[in-house]
């Protein structure tokens, strides 16, 4: 189902025919022929239609010419134009006659139209026309009677005729009597008035001068005049009628309601970021919906649960806008409101400088993130949904309870106030998280020397070890005796290969034996062959095996002798080792080493060489922490002046609605005056410390105290802490060992921490001014809706801004400020409204340019009806549905006429 509500219409209502004589012909044209008749009729709708005059009114002199008005009227539907019966009264009245326009409902008969205004005159008979000439109307009964009676039988508009001229209302009857006849009769709309109006207000006559519809008509002369005559400034002498529907009465109340539904000037594209349309498709509640929303205000009206908050939430969900309580309610609701495979598509404008408006898509499906389109390309772009309306446009979005909620939170309140603000808070709260995040940067850094920096009495106290080291060994000798250690140890080594030698003969007689052996063997072999010649030969090795025999003897004896001289020798060495390993001994104590390295002096050297280069390079870094600190003290001054003007930014916002509202309400903003969120923060910090709440609570409470504050304090030691906020020995040292851990860099982020801005809002009640938090729930209420109207621009959703108010207030307060934000006055501002009410006043006196009508059935959700407050059904909408809707209907009616209050109110169902 698609919705729209009302749009501007360009109207005419003071037009003329070649049916009277001041309407000039054109050449060539024989009025009494048909066909040509036909032709001007089809060259006049032309005309309308060239001029974008939809709804126009032929008002020749003192009645309807047939077949003029019928021919026109033909050819103008041809274009889709209305064309209303009508006439152009010359009265007898005051010093040069009076014009005044009377313009019938669409389907009166003009015979009977004709009939009744020779009924007014004082010979009733008498003709009031002859041919294309006229005569003034000689009224039977005083003017206002007679326009009374004509407005009773018809329900005709009336309008004062180019009411400078000299036979205008003003000029003819004199300023006063004017006033007295505009007034009795309600006149519905003063023609061509200029200055007329400022001289009908100076004759003090009570009228509703502000609900006087200031028109300017065509009053042609010849064609090319129709819808083409110029004003004083050179712009186009028009009308334009904010309607939603085109009957009489809706036409009679936007006449009356002048400041939101009628312009003399071309009425401009909105200029505002705005929700154009919004697409619903899926299983859920809401079935497939397409709203089609009006730039300004579009109010959802129903009973309880018929899917106004539903319709809303989903809104707000394709917007990805985060709400400020109960996320996962709202969310369950937007589940059953599309159904599984359910998704919405908003279509988005915003104005842009080069005048053509900038076009996006918005498409979410349930589960899934958002996606922009930009329809001038079709492709997807990588912005938020909300930075699609434009710069310090995001929309504010207030759903049920969430008034409620603002108003009891400080944070919310701030929060709310920073979404009003917009831009200039964005960029200011931007300069502060840069100026945060070069801090970060600053701390990490440092943290990153710090630690490096806390290596170096490790090394300082390597240096000292190594170079004692180093010198007890050039001191002691250590590797001269190292040197004579390793040659004692050769020494000893051969020494002990020669008693080994030496102590066993059996390497000296060995060999000496066994040749005795083997000769003594042979001779006896040698005898036992009883030869002569073997004879002698045994002779002969008997006399040398003995003669080996006592070589080996002496063998032993030169053995024995060598071994004991070499024992001598290993007993001396030993004695000289013994006495060397004492002396190293001695230096291994003094070291505290278990053993020595031959290559000590290398290694003890090399090393040393390099903790003396990681020195150098630490104290070489020394003047960058000086940098790093110098530069911290300049980021936490920067830190502090973008606390400053963040705070500077919020409160020129509130000083500008406090002036806006001086009236009625006022917004302070304290910098850094939020000691709970401070508090808050800081027990965060310190969670595991042991560290008591009160006690945290208690610093973080003192007027001036911040982060860098503290941080100051805590640099100063335990003692200091409990001295500065009044704590105990023991809760001080927890809370000082916590911050000061090596292990963290908590004294960093505490640095940076410091209070945020509380956002004070006093409403100005009957016992004087009084802070929100003493305030009745119907007083916060009252003061948040103030608040958000307060700040121009931003598309607006709410959802019964209403609840916890009374009637007084929305339909002084509240619909006033409604109807301001329209942009049709000078002051006017352009803003969209998109609420859900139970409220009749919101709706009724705030003007709404679309209502749609809510119901429920078993399949889900239903539109029953749509359009404006113009559109009868949708007032007995209003009556039927809403509570109060017959007061608010009549509460509108005495406020700015318009809506006759002797209509039969419809019964229900009708």
């Amino acid at each position: 189902m698609t919705v729209g509500g009302s749009r501007w219409y360009r109207v005419d209502f003071h037009l003329h025919t070649p049916g009277v004589s001041s309407f000039a012909g054109l050449a060539g044209v024989d009025y009494d022929n048909p066909a040509d008749q036909r032709r001007f009729a089809e060259q006049y709708a032309q005309r309308l239609h060239d001029a974008c005059i939809e709804l126009a009114a032929i008002t020749d002199y003192n009645g309807i010419r047939q077949p003029w008005f019928d021919l026109i009227k033909e050819s103008a539907a041809q274009h889709g134009i209305v064309v209303l019966p009508g006439a152009e009264l010359n009265l007898n009245v005051g010093r040069n006659g009076v014009h005044i326009l009377a313009v019938f409902p669409a389907g009166t008969d003009p015979q009977e139209i004709n009939e009744c205004l020779r009924g007014l005159s004082r010979e009733h008979g008498k003709p009031l026309w002859n041919g294309r000439d006229h005569s003034e109307i000689d009224l039977g009964i005083p003017v206002g009677d007679a326009m009374r009676r004509l407005r009773e039988r018809f329900g005709c508009l009336l309008f004062a005729a180019h009411a400078e001229d000299r036979k205008g209302i003003v000029e003819a009857m004199g300023p006063k009597p004017a006033a007295e006849l505009i007034a009795e009769v309600q006149f519905d709309g003063v023609d061509h008035a200029s200055g007329v109006l400022g001289k009908l207000r100076s004759t003090g006559v009570a009228f509703r001068w502000d609900q006087l519809a200031m028109v300017e008509f065509s009053d042609p002369r010849r064609l090319a005049d129709v819808g083409g005559k110029t004003l004083g400034d050179g712009g186009p002498r028009g009308t334009w009628l904010k309607l939603s529907a085109t009957d009489l009465d809706a036409m009679r109340l936007a006449l009356h309601d002048p400041q939101t539904r009628v312009r003399t000037t071309m009425p401009s594209p909105p200029r505002n970021g705005r929700i154009v349309s919004a697409h619903i498709e899926g299983r859920g509640f809401l079935g497939t919906l397409e709203l089609t929303l009006d730039p300004h205000l579009n109010t959802l009206i129903g009973g309880r649960g018929t899917g106004k908050s539903a319709v809303l939430e989903t809104i707000r969900y394709a917007l990805d806008i985060a709400p400020f309580c109960d996320a996962k309610d709202r969310q369950r609701l937007v589940d059953h409101a599309l159904g599984g495979g359910g998704s919405v598509r908003l279509r988005i404008e915003r104005h842009t400088e080069s005048g053509k408006p900038k076009q996006y898509e918005v498409r979410r499906a349930l589960g899934e993130p958002p996606h922009v389109i930009d329809l001038d390309t079709g492709a997807e772009i990588n912005i938020a949904p909300e930075d699609t309306f434009g710069p310090n446009q995001t929309p504010i979005v207030l759903l049920q309870g969430e008034i409620d909620t603002i108003s009891k939170s400080p944070e919310f309140r701030r929060k709310l106030l920073d979404q009003l603000i917009g831009d200039d808070l964005d960029r200011a709260e931007a300069k502060v998280t840069e100026v945060r995040r070069n801090l970060s940067l600053n701390s990490a850094e440092l943290r990153k020397h710090r630690i490096e920096q806390g290596r170096r009495p490790d090394i300082e106290q390597r240096v000292d070890a190594l170079a004692h080291e180093l010198q007890v060994y050039e001191d002691n000798g250590v590797l001269q005796k190292l040197a004579t250690h390793r040659r004692h140890g050769s020494i000893g080594r051969h020494l002990g290969s020669a008693g080994e030698k030496t102590g066993s003969v059996d390497w000296w007689s060995g060999s000496l034996t066994q040749a005795e052996a083997d000769l003594v063997e042979l001779a006896d072999q040698l005898v036992e062959t009883d030869d002569n010649l073997t004879q002698r030969a045994a002779t002969v090795l008997t006399t040398a095996a003995e003669a080996i025999r006592g070589i080996t003897a002496q063998v032993a004896d030169v053995a024995q002798a060598a071994h004991d001289e070499i024992r001598a020798l290993r007993d001396t060495h030993a004695a000289q080792v013994e006495a060397l390993t004492a002396e190293l001994n001695e230096v291994k104590q003094l070291l505290h080493a278990d053993n020595f390295d031959a290559d000590a002096t290398l290694r003890i050297t090399a090393e040393l060489d390099q903790c003396k280069d990681e020195l150098e390079k630490l104290t070489r870094k020394l003047p960058k922490i000086e940098e790093l600190t110098l530069a911290r003290k300049g980021i936490l001054d920067d830190l502090a002046k973008a606390r400053e003007s963040q705070s500077r930014v919020r409160q020129d916002a509130a000083d500008l609605i406090s002036t806006r509202l001086s009236q009625r309400l006022e917004v302070v903003v304290e910098p850094l005056g939020d000691r709970e969120q401070f508090a808050a923060d800081l027990r965060a910090l310190l969670a595991g410390s042991g560290a008591q709440g009160p006690a945290i609570a208690g610093v973080a409470s003192l007027e001036g105290v911040d982060g860098p504050a503290i941080v100051a304090t805590v640099e100063r030691g335990a003692d200091a802490i409990a001295a500065r906020f009044g704590l105990t020995t023991a809760q001080a040292g927890k809370i000082h060992s916590w911050l000061t851990d090596p292990e963290a860099d908590r004294l960093a982020e505490l640095e940076a921490m410091a209070p945020r801005d509380r956002v004070v809002v006093r409403l100005h009640t009957k016992q004087g001014s009084r802070d929100l938090d003493q305030l009745s729930t119907g007083q916060r209420a009252t003061a948040i809706l103030l608040l958000i109207f307060a700040v121009d621009g931003k598309p607006m959703l709410l959802d019964q801004p209403e609840d916890d108010l009374d009637n007084s207030f929305i339909y002084e307060d509240v619909v006033a400020v409604i109807r301001k934000q329209k942009a049709l006055t000078p002051d006017g501002h352009d803003r969209q409204i998109i609420a859900a009410t139970h409220n009749p006043n919101i709706p009724m006196l705030g003007d709404a340019e679309l209502v749609a009508v809510l119901d429920a059935t078993n399949a889900g959700m239903v539109v029953t009806s749509h359009g404006s407050i113009d559109d009868l059904t949708i007032r007995t909408h209003i009556r039927q549905v809403l509570e109060g809707g017959e007061e608010a209907f009549m509460r509108r009616f005495h406020k700015y006429g318009g809506m006759r209050p002797e209509l039969p109110t419809p019964r229900r169902g009708e």
